[in-house]
């Protein structure tokens, strides 16, 4: 078996070689500071640095902050998309985390970044590392659970299997007290069609009160939506690509007016509702949620990929929309370039495009950015605090919240719980 990888309880943070996370800054100390989690909450402490640790602009000794907060180390700005960060964050959906097992093909799911792998010929019990993240996964419940795993977790898809060997569910010996506490963790309805455990206490929420009303509210095979897509794609005839995607922003960015839910309600509109409702002159109504809708709908009605992305920025929530592109993103840059310089668009107007912004997954190279701040296809993103995206099937992911520098065009598409 592979070694244990070694899943900080802690993270110290300064200017020093050996501190965890170095950080080169004059005005950051040798050891400026030590992060550590509390519940759901990361604890940050100074550690007598010369020039201070704020929070939200506010001098802390020790103070309880999410991951995305602003945190300042004297004049260095804490970067929570580091890599040397990714796996102490990982850590805090731990304790609420499941590793799951079907029993039928020996399949197992990681509750720590989400990735599924097949258990070794043989292997039932001790410890199995992830492929992807590296998390040490126990396998084998305790002896007085044994039976339940052989009877009833092939049916709950729930296995007696936990991040780094942490027992959740010592005292429940039967399949109707697991389920219980997977209620409890909010983790009940959760199944591996749906993309497993969710890996943040946002993914959580947004997959119990919001995914199922998005789902619902995009409609791609209604002849309303499916037609409104065809016309614009056919003015780049052919097999789904990122000029059609163009098409469609382009169209519906332009006749766009935002009009706000009403108040103390979230109202999802679907595709076709927003295009049937369209004024005489064209414009079509809706908030940022509903424009990521109508995106994402049209998109899928062409034969393509497309997902909502929910977040909590700067100016509080917000939605947008983002396309699979199965090219390179030079390419992706390329075509979108060629495009805008034969289609005038009035947002673009007379610039060129030179870059794109992007995330991307394993099954999907570009996931471009298609957010209603956006001046085109593959604009900047905004700075997010943290971000869950919404599947047309139902399925949810956390992702790695962008930090807002238009100079930075990819956001890491990792698991990693904000």
């Amino acid at each position: 078996m592979s070694t244990p990888v070694d899943v900080p309880l802690y993270i110290v943070v300064g200017r020093s070689e050996d501190c965890d996370l170095q950080v080169s800054d004059a005005s950051v100390s040798g050891r400026h500071a030590k992060l550590s989690w509390r519940g759901q909450h990361i604890l940050i402490e100074d550690l007598g640095s010369a020039n201070g640790t704020f929070v939200d602009g506010r001098k802390v000794q020790r103070a309880e902050v999410r991951p995305g907060a602003e945190v300042t180390l004297g004049n260095a700005t804490l970067s929570w998309s580091h890599p040397k960060l990714k796996v102490f964050l990982r850590r805090g959906a731990r304790g609420d985390t499941l590793v799951g097992v079907r029993i039928p093909g020996r399949r197992f799911i990681c509750g720590s970044c989400g990735s599924r792998g097949i258990m070794p010929e043989g292997f039932t019990r001790g410890q199995l590392k992830c492929g992807k993240c590296g998390v040490e996964l126990q396998v084998g419940p305790p002896s007085r659970t044994r039976s339940v795993l052989g009877v009833s977790m092939g049916l709950i898809a729930v296995a007696g299997l936990v991040v780094a060997g942490v027992w959740l569910w010592q005292d429940e010996t039967t399949s109707s007290g697991i389920r219980r506490a997977a209620e409890r963790l909010g983790l009940g309805g959760a199944t591996e069609e749906q993309g497993g455990p969710a890996t943040s206490p946002q993914e959580r929420s947004i997959r119990a009160r919001i995914a199922p009303r998005v789902v619902a509210a995009i409609d791609p095979t209604n002849p309303i939506t499916r037609n409104e897509a065809v016309r614009l794609a056919s003015e780049d005839e052919g097999p789904y690509r990122v000029e059609q995607v163009a098409r469609i922003w382009s169209s519906v960015r332009e006749r766009w007016r935002y009009v706000n839910d009403p108040r103390g309600d979230e109202f999802f509109s679907t595709a076709s509702e927003t295009l049937s409702n369209a004024t005489a002159e064209g414009h079509l109504a809706g908030d940022c949620d509903d424009f990521a809708i109508v995106l994402s709908a049209m998109i899928e009605s062409i034969g393509g990929e497309a997902r909502i992305v929910m977040l909590d920025g700067d100016q509080g929530g917000h939605a947008y929309a983002e396309a699979c592109i199965h090219q390179e993103p030079q390419e992706v840059a390329s075509r979108l370039s060629q495009h805008y310089r034969r289609n005038w668009d009035h947002y673009l107007g007379d610039e060129g495009i030179s870059n794109i912004h992007f995330r991307s997954s394993p099954d999907c190279p570009v996931w471009l950015n298609l957010d209603w701040n956006a001046r085109v296809p593959g604009g900047p993103y905004g700075r997010e605090l943290w971000a869950v995206s919404i599947y047309p099937d139902g399925r949810t992911e956390t992702l790695a919240p962008s930090v807002g520098d238009a100079g930075d065009t990819t956001v890491p598409n990792a698991s990693a719980a904000p």
